[in-house]
């Protein structure tokens, strides 16, 4: 049943036979929750005006048997991370193409037409001089003779004469992407008690005489191999092949007051194999 947008505090709340089982206290976007109990949607069969109405099943959840059991459970959420790898246009570098202008001398042969201009006197024979002749008989004047030619003409048009061309073309390579994760491993204490009892009489027997600290001051010896057995780091090897690098996070870490993995190997191995059963 779709509650959203309808519920609101003091709802009353209905089974078979309009048997009263309180009214809304609070709710969530999964749960309406009526004292302790907490009653997920889908136990709501109807609403009707002011009241919700649950159907068999939502009615064990009212049962005193189930609220026992429901205030009895603890959950204790286990948390890792997980890498997640996405992809964005990053700017890699680039590639420059560089345009220069330079001049050079061109030398380009044209022909070119002119004039040119002779005079020259010829004696002709004596004649009288013309009627058309006299208007202009003893005056002095100059006489312009144009004289043609051609000159060179310079213009300069830009033309296209290549091109360059820049491919750009995209390239798939596959990358590993390393990174550390985090997660957490929840230990079990009623695991570690059934066998600190061993722990205890290995060490007794072995390094609790002669003056020995008590096995109370030891203990985290143990449980170091212990834990280090069910780290999933670990899982299906054996202690001789993973002993190296339970060595150097214990000497790293300065431990039991600085003593030495050699003089306490024993008792990490025997947390180890203590986990392992055996």
């Amino acid at each position: 049943m779709d509650l959203k947008g309808k519920l609101r505090q003091g709802l009353r709340i209905f089974g078979d036979g309009d048997r009263d089982y309180g009214t809304v206290d609070r709710y969530d976007d999964q749960y309406v929750y009526v004292g302790e109990r907490r009653i997920p949607y889908d136990a709501f069969e109807r609403m009707d005006k002011d009241r919700l109405y649950v159907g068999q099943t939502g009615s064990s959840y009212f049962a005193t048997d189930a609220r026992a059991t429901d205030e009895a459970a603890i959950r204790v959420p286990v948390v890792e991370e997980r890498l997640a790898v996405g992809k964005q246009a990053v700017e890699l570098g680039e590639v420059q193409v560089h345009k220069t202008v330079e001049t050079e001398q061109v030398n380009v042969p044209v022909e070119l037409m002119h004039e040119e201009v002779h005079v020259n006197r010829v004696d002709v024979a004596d004649r009288p001089v013309a009627a058309g002749d006299v208007a202009d008989a003893f005056k002095e004047e100059t006489i312009r003779v144009p004289v043609r030619g051609e000159e060179a003409v310079v213009s300069k048009q830009a033309v296209i004469t290549g091109e360059v061309v820049i491919d750009r073309y995209r390239r798939v390579e596959q990358q590993t992407v390393t990174d550390t994760v985090r997660r957490e491993h929840v230990e079990v204490d009623e695991n570690y008690q059934r066998a600190r009892d061993t722990f205890r009489q290995h060490y007794t027997q072995g390094r609790g005489k002669g003056g020995q600290p008590p096995f109370e001051e030891a203990e985290s010896t143990y449980r170091t191999g212990y834990l280090a057995a069910n780290d999933e780091r670990y899982r299906n090897r054996e202690f001789d092949e993973v002993e190296p690098e339970l060595r150097s996070d214990w000497e790293a870490s300065g431990s039991r007051g600085g003593a030495g993995w050699e003089h306490l190997r024993e008792e990490i191995r025997e947390g180890w194999t203590g986990a392992r059963g055996r």
